[in-house]
């Protein structure tokens, strides 16, 4: 017999949360998962095609905001290794992994003698402003290098998809995978971590 949908549901929800990848929406930040204080940016709200895996990050032509206010292109970086992963500031499940597990990559690259930039973009672009993003990183101690940028609702959801975060809505809660995507000086993905890969066992570049 299948059991009532209410059942399902909180089976459902109860997995999740276990996860530690959701939280009610404008729960307080300190009760863990990742809650947008306004609508988050959703796939179900973008219909359009996700830009095309083989067309480097370079060519796109999205505008972004950096935390200092300036506006900034991906392809200003462009000659370089770019290392990519979106998070926002009330997230406090997900994306505190996601940092952690750029810091081992910054730092890795450190101890090889390379360079590389290292861009982190708000999923939550109706709430993180430039000057909460500054206050965010400075708070944090967060790498002075690192660039935080914000940007519309529409190419925020481009991006998202093209490093492979989905984000769920399931009513009154939303979760999001990690992802941090490395692109060569040419703008192509040449390493990527998802799911398990943020996980302190998998490989470094």
């Amino acid at each position: 017999m299948v059991p009532p949908l209410p059942s399902v549901r909180r089976a459902l929800l109860g997995a999740l949360a276990l996860l530690g990848a959701i939280a009610p929406l404008g729960a307080i930040a300190p009760l863990g998962g990742c809650a947008l204080t306004q609508d988050p940016v959703r796939e179900a709200e973008a219909p359009r095609q996700p830009p095309r895996a083989h067309e480097s990050l370079f060519a796109h032509p999205w505008m972004w905001t950096d935390e200092n206010g300036h506006a900034v292109k991906l392809a200003r970086w462009r000659g370089k290794p770019l290392v990519v992963t979106a998070m926002f500031t009330t997230c406090k499940a997900t994306c505190p992994r996601t940092i952690q597990r750029l810091k081992q990559v910054q730092a890795q690259f450190q101890a090889e003698g390379r360079a590389a930039q290292f861009v982190l973009v708000t999923l939550d672009p109706a709430n993180d402003t430039p000057e909460r993003l500054r206050r965010f990183k400075q708070v944090e101690r967060l790498p002075a290098a690192w660039t935080f940028l914000t940007g519309g609702a529409a190419q925020t959801r481009d991006l998202a998809r093209l490093l492979g975060i989905h984000i769920m809505d399931l009513d009154q809660h939303i979760m999001h995978d990690g992802s941090i995507v490395v692109f060569d000086a040419h703008g192509m993905p040449s390493r990527s971590y998802t799911g398990w890969g943020l996980d302190d066992e998998a490989p470094l570049i």
